[in-house]
């Protein structure tokens, strides 16, 4: 009987021991793997808030892009609007011309009168064709502008798309170091359950080896 109750005392021995050895090294593995997340959490966070920042700065200069966009295409009707007009008005000084060479060869004007008029018409045609001139140059400026803006418009666009996707993959990185975090957290609970039952169950044999050896030495 007496060895009995030492190899119960030896066996609850062990456990205690082992279960809190157990403990220990489990409890050191948690602070460090904890640690190791955090910093591969901070270290992801850090980018995330760059990443953010980039994506602001390249929409912020596609808005300012597609603005200016939209206002050179305002421009560049009025320009066009502006072409046509002189064309139109270029067109109606050319047709009075016509009719003043009709009524010259039919005799209606005389030679004097309408050389006069036709000095009076010319430098109206000369004036809006300067004009028409510089019109068609601030249209074909404006045109070249507007290419640039559109080319820069889709370099942005790509460029904020791209962004976005990295942002979104880094969000994907954190949320899986967050869940092996959560993970590593109940595993650390239910080994912590694990152990106190067993610390448990080794305090019980414990009482039982005292207990039995009690009853042994007031037997004897």
């Amino acid at each position: 009987m007496m060895r009995k109750t030492l190899v119960v005392l030896v066996v609850a021995a062990v456990a205690v021991s082992l279960a809190a050895s157990a403990g220990c090294v489990s409890k050191k593995r948690y602070r460090t793997l904890e640690q190791e997340s955090a910093r591969k959490l901070g270290q992801a966070e850090a980018r995330i808030g760059e990443m953010a920042q980039k994506a602001e700065a390249l929409n912020e200069g596609l808005a300012a892009a597609q603005g200016a966009l939209t206002a050179a295409r305002d421009e560049n009707k009025q320009l066009a609007a502006g072409v046509a007009s002189l064309k139109d008005r270029l067109a109606a000084l050319e047709n009075q011309k016509a009719e003043l060479d009709k009524s010259l060869a039919a005799g209606r004007e005389t030679e004097a009168s309408y050389q006069k008029k036709v000095r009076a018409l010319n430098g109206s045609v000369g004036a809006l064709k300067a004009k028409l001139s510089g019109l068609e140059a601030a249209v074909a400026a404006k045109d070249a502008e507007i290419g640039a803006l559109k080319q820069a418009e889709a370099g942005l666009t790509a460029a904020a798309e791209e962004q976005s996707k990295k942002l979104a993959a880094l969000n994907a990185d954190k949320g899986a170091l967050q869940a092996a975090l959560d993970k590593a957290v109940a595993s650390r609970k239910q080994t912590t359950l694990v152990l106190g039952i067993l610390l448990a169950l080794a305090l019980v044999l414990a009482v039982v080896g005292f207990a039995l050896r009690g009853k042994r030495s007031a037997a004897a």
